[in-house]
């Protein structure tokens, strides 16, 4: 169970990264965009404002859900390193429970946002809203997935995680 758990949690990871890679390049796009018709044309668009922020919101959120695969979000070991190692651990383990909690929040919270505003569009492109606030959900379920890794994975059982 847990070797299948760690497989899942490496190929969202990997998946994620990926999509990742794409939606920056198409944000880095979607600026050069309108700069070059503000600046060089003299007529500024609206819309690759409004792809900007889409692409930004789903960025951010999947590469928050990557820091918790990886561990490499930014914390504070002044203190735990000096700590003996069965507290150290125990630490660990519980913020790692306490931001798989918060995964399992944003999945419910940002389910019901969807359904909340199922029927709204975006101002410029008249997309469905949905395109955004799926995010929040699917980037609670990456969170839970990875933090279930990170308790449950092989590394964890062997003492080799951080």
């Amino acid at each position: 169970m847990t070797e299948w758990l760690e497989r899942v949690s490496l190929w969202c990871g990997r998946l994620t990264g990926l999509v990742v890679v794409v939606m920056a390049a198409a944000l880095v796009g979607s600026l050069l965009i309108s700069i070059f018709f503000r600046y060089v044309v003299g007529s500024a668009l609206s819309w690759p404002e409004e792809i900007s922020l889409m692409l930004f919101t789903w960025i951010v959120l999947l590469t928050g859900s990557l820091g918790v695969r990886e561990g490499f979000h930014a914390r504070l070991t002044i203190v735990t390193n000096h700590l003996p190692s069965p507290l150290h651990k125990a630490l660990e383990t519980a913020t790692t429970c306490l931001v798989g909690t918060f995964g399992g929040f944003l999945l419910y919270s940002g389910y019901d946002l969807v359904q909340r505003t199922a029927q709204h569009l975006t101002p410029t492109l008249r997309l469905p809203l949905d395109l955004v606030n799926y995010s929040a959900p699917v980037c609670g379920a990456l969170i839970m997935v990875h933090s279930l890794s990170r308790l449950l994975g092989p590394a964890r059982q062997e003492g080799l995680h951080e």
